[in-house]
């Protein structure tokens, strides 16, 4: 039997964003101390867990082969972050990051892959080995990009941003619609909640 999922987006959608003065931007954390959840995240990933869908991270996480940390601080954030969601009793099914990036200075990372957001392949690896329906499911991310690789798998997508207008024009011009917009995660789940309730109240 297939199973359902909301799959995740996590830096900015899970967690907050950083700002790297090395860098010299707002980034995703480098290290376990820098993490941090944005409110009412563990509460919406237990209101996934009791919709009974599978609560999956898909994430572009090319800071390893950038150089800015190492595997073992990416292990100790994601640790992290499953100590810090159950917390609240939020549960997350899987975590699947996608290493690699165009400029990676490390060079078994400097590869052109399909699981790279825009590219759907974290979605379709997910859906593989877990057995998920992708027409049943979600995506919710903050970017362009998780809206694309959403698209392109056939889940329904929640962006979590805002409609001003460089935004809306941005995807327009890559031709690329969400089904929905929203300020946050919790804010994301209660639209899906109410999609599964309506769902529920249709006859057969």
């Amino acid at each position: 039997m297939t199973q359902r999922a909301v799959f995740l987006d996590r830096d900015g959608t899970i967690n907050r964003m950083v700002y790297n003065p090395d860098f010299g931007l707002v980034d995703s954390p480098a290290n376990p101390s820098e993490f941090e959840l944005l409110p009412g995240v563990g509460e919406a990933i237990r209101a996934i867990n009791q919709m009974d869908f599978l609560a999956v991270v898909v994430s572009n996480q090319p800071g390893v082969a950038k150089g800015k940390f190492t595997h073992q601080l990416l292990e100790e954030m994601t640790k992290k972050m499953h100590q810090e969601l159950a917390k609240k009793d939020g549960v997350l099914d899987a975590v699947y990051y996608c290493l690699h990036h165009p400029d990676a200075c490390v060079e078994q990372y400097r590869v052109k892959c399909n699981c790279r957001k825009p590219q759907p392949g974290l979605l379709v690896k997910a859906a593989q080995e877990l057995d998920i329906d992708l027409r049943q499911s979600y995506m919710i991310g903050d970017g362009i990009t998780d809206i694309m690789a959403g698209q392109v798998a056939g889940v329904t997508t929640l962006l979590v941003g805002s409609r001003k207008c460089y935004i809306c024009d941005e995807f327009s011009r890559k031709n690329v619609q969400f089904d929905y917009i929203v300020k946050d995660l919790p804010q994301a789940v209660k639209i899906i909640h109410s999609i599964k309730t309506r769902s529920a109240e249709i006859p057969a």
